[in-house]
């Protein structure tokens, strides 16, 4: 009777970072070590307590070890593990721990881990998907320290001599800082998103790699062979030698399409009939500057900053803020660099920041609203961003503006802020641009007035589609409603374009629809002036954008909101660019 085993198995996860990867499996445990609810007698309360530090201890010595080992001190790697480092010390962590060992004779594996799941909790119930997401480096120092009570050795990426592909649970910052150095070929986790640090790396480097997968370690023994399409978000066990002759002609294939796709990273993204439009990189690290700038990144249109935050019991001070951003500017030079202001809410600030629990965060106290409310924190990242500005073309974006008297008490902060720089004697750039990111549909319909204030728009398409058509984009019982192509949204894009159009002022996008090749052409119709997307996807939407001629994608789209549902708005476009590139994959 055959083994189940020895059959070919495929499992179906989320397309994380590009390419192909064909090799033997390499299996690493990343999953919390089970505790059980245990205590130990009043006289042994100390002895658990010395056991967690000496774990916690361990921790920050394999930690700090492999932070020595990364030589670039700019990068996100030495950045999150430095981070890290830091929660290690934090007195949620750490402290409670300590306290529930000594008040209950907790034993200290059940103490440690009764405070980890309860900081989890709270990263699962933030809004933000990138945010949230957060949560997994938690989770990997809880591993960790659980691993080191016990005395068990983790396994270690670095001990990786061969080509293999890496299966995880999840990959911490210090295995994936040890890629860099290694001859892993990709990587597929159980968890994680296209937001999770593992995916944001996996594409820095160019590794292939598919998330999300739920149960790819339950499935793998040692050494298997192993598939693994980040393009499709497939990952097959165990394959056929027909499978594996598949895939290898794919590999090839992809290959070749990404050497011809480089050919268009350094061209200018000018039309047929002579538009020129810009596209730029959203990133989240600094390391990811230099990944922008290889892809034809004309410049940053989106720095989220929100990472500065996160995992850690201090606020982030301005001149920690200040060096973060001049590290980007400088590598831009005459680039632009859009920084947006924090886009947190208080939620996200548990471990210093006393602030009510609500009912529907996504649209509480978050953003611009939380920066109006704590202004000394807003004031002071203004400071840091104006004093970048000194160090290249640094541009300023308020994040989920509604209306004209939001944006001025914000507008009023930045002035406060450059009074104080002045009487300091601080250079900053007296002319730094500043503008607002367009996601609320009430900014959209006020964009004729908000447009008259500011210097650039920047569309947000996840939070305004959302709100728009009532969809929370991250429960899966109305996901299906989320719909780019919606009426109502494209006719919201053109009232922002001609709206800042008219005021003489530049239009983007920086939200995930910018990167997606299937909108590109109904947005050139539209009249979006700069696309801002991950870096990998420049180089194809610069392809399209060449091939096509402006005027008549401004016809198409004219003729398109005619239709009356998203569905015929998506097959007559999909016909289109179907006739007009037949060549590319949509």
């Amino acid at each position: 009777m055959t083994d189940p085993r020895s059959r070919m198995k495929v499992l179906n996860g989320i397309p994380a970072s590009p390419g192909i990867a064909i090799g033997r499996a390499f299996l690493i445990n990343r999953a919390l070590p089970r505790s059980v609810h245990s205590t130990v007698s009043k006289d042994r309360a100390e002895d658990e307590v010395a056991a967690f530090l000496h774990a916690v201890a361990r921790s920050r010595e394999q930690i700090q070890a492999i932070r020595e080992g990364v030589k670039d001190q700019s990068s996100d790697h030495y950045q999150i593990l430095s981070v890290h480092l830091a929660l290690l010390e934090d007195s949620m962590l750490v402290d409670q721990t300590v306290r529930l060992i000594r008040e209950n004779q907790f034993k200290a594996d059940w103490a440690f881990n009764k405070v980890l799941q309860g900081l989890l909790e709270t990263f699962r119930r933030i809004e933000d998907k990138y945010l949230r997401e957060r949560g997994h480096d938690l989770r990997q120092i809880g591993h960790r320290v659980l691993e080191n009570l016990a005395g068990r050795l983790m396994e270690s990426v670095a001990s990786i001599r061969d080509p293999v592909v890496v299966i995880a649970h999840d990959l911490s910052p210090a295995d994936t800082a040890q890629i860099l150095n290694s001859p892993v070929l990709g990587f597929a986790t159980d968890v994680g998103s296209k937001t999770s640090h593992t995916a944001i790396t996996a594409r820095a480097l160019g590794i292939p790699a598919v998330v999300g997968l739920e149960r790819v370690t339950g499935e793998f023994a040692e050494n298997e062979e192993t598939i693994l399409d980040g393009e499709e978000g497939v990952v097959i066990i165990r394959p056929t030698p027909e499978k594996v002759r598949e895939y290898t002609e794919k590999k090839k294939a992809y290959a070749l399409r990404i050497r011809d796709l480089a050919k268009f990273a350094k061209l200018p993204a000018v039309t047929r009939d002579g538009k020129t439009l810009r596209l730029l990189a959203n990133i989240e690290f600094p390391e990811e500057a230099d990944v922008s700038l290889r892809s034809g990144a004309d410049g940053v249109g989106l720095y989220r900053t929100e990472f500065l935050y996160l995992n850690r019991k201090d606020l982030p001070s301005e001149e920690e803020h200040y060096l973060t951003y001049r590290r980007v500017a400088e590598k831009f030079g005459r680039h632009p660099v859009t920084i947006r202001t924090i886009d947190l809410g208080g939620d996200k600030f548990a471990s210093h920041l006393e602030l009510a629990e609500e009912m529907n965060p996504a649209m509480g106290l978050r953003a611009i609203r939380f920066c109006l409310r704590e202004r000394d924190i807003f004031k002071q990242q203004v400071r840091a961003i104006l004093r970048a500005s000194s160090h290249g073309k640094v541009q300023l974006m308020f994040p989920m503006i509604s209306g004209v008297g939001e944006l001025r008490a914000a507008l009023a902060v930045v002035e406060e802020a450059r009074s104080e720089l002045k009487k300091r004697r601080i250079s900053f750039d007296r002319q730094m641009r500043v503008g607002i990111m367009v996601e609320i549909p009430s900014a959209a319909i006020c964009a004729d007035q908000l447009a008259r204030e500011v210097d650039f728009f920047s569309i947000g398409t996840n939070d305004l589609i959302q709100y728009a058509l009532a969809i929370d984009r991250v429960n899966e019982h109305v996901s299906y409603l989320y719909e780019p192509l919606h009426p109502a949204i494209l006719r919201l894009i053109r009232r922002v374009v001609d709206a800042g159009h008219d005021a003489g002022i530049p239009v983007a996008m920086c939200g995930e629809m910018a990167g997606e090749p299937f909108y590109v052409y109904v947005l050139l119709g539209l009249g979006i002036d700069e696309w801002s997307m991950s870096p990998t996807s420049i180089p194809r939407v610069k392809r399209i954008l060449r091939k096509s001629v402006a005027y008549e994608a401004r016809d198409f789209v004219g003729e398109l909101l005619a239709h009356a549902t998203a569905a015929d708005i998506g097959s007559a476009l999909r016909k289109k660019l179907e006739d007009l590139f037949p060549e590319e994959r949509f």
